[in-house]
């Protein structure tokens, strides 16, 4: 079975915005908390048209983790 690759990112427990790993605070909503345990991500360029940011309540452009852990 193939290793699985690890991105340099960890996820805001917070807004799930990902970020590099070398950040301290998140760049959306100024939380402290962060994971490396996340699952799945979504670009999002347009967040008023885009029907998947509604359904994860994302409501600024970014890139954001699906699932938190």
């Amino acid at each position: 079975m193939a290793k699985k690759r690890k991105l340099p990112l960890k996820a805001c427990v917070k807004c799930k915005a990902l970020v590099q790993d070398t950040v301290e605070v998140c760049p959306i909503c100024g939380s402290r908390e962060f994971t490396e345990e996340w699952d799945g991500f979504i670009a999002v360029i347009d967040p008023e048209k885009s029907e998947a940011a509604k359904m994860l309540s994302i409501s600024q452009k970014g890139v954001f983790s699906i699932k938190v852990h």
